[in-house]
């Protein structure tokens, strides 16, 4: 699924946006809070990340794991700093007012896989 598909689904707002991401396939998604568990448990990069934690840490751990899609759950504000974060390591970042888990939900129907650890 591509980035527009991802928003569209998910009633989101594209805060960032990469266009030499514009065709990439996303394939799976891992939803969580606890950024230990990212690190822990992330490793493909076909994969979103969906978190409500809404702080430079999870740019930083997406950075680290060569995420390049960051979706923020619970209608959650994007700081400029993150921003430019984004815009700088080209990361795309949607918003939905959506939870975690409806946001999964949906992408799961939709055909994205759960991430295997």
């Amino acid at each position: 699924m591509v980035t527009k598909d991802l928003v569209k689904l998910i009633n989101g707002k594209l805060v960032t946006y990469s266009e030499e991401l514009e065709n990439k396939e996303y394939l799976r998604a891992f939803a969580c809070d606890l950024m230990s568990d990212c690190l822990a448990f992330l490793n493909d990069d076909h994969c979103i990340l969906i978190t409500g934690l809404i702080n430079e840490h999870a740019l930083r751990t997406a950075l680290v794991l060569d995420i390049d899609c960051v979706i923020f759950a619970r209608g959650k504000k994007v700081s400029e700093e993150m921003i430019d974060i984004a815009k700088l390591n080209r990361i795309t970042l949607i918003t939905t007012p959506l939870t975690l888990f409806e946001v999964s939900g949906i992408l799961y129907q939709a055909g994205i896989k759960a991430l295997k650890i």
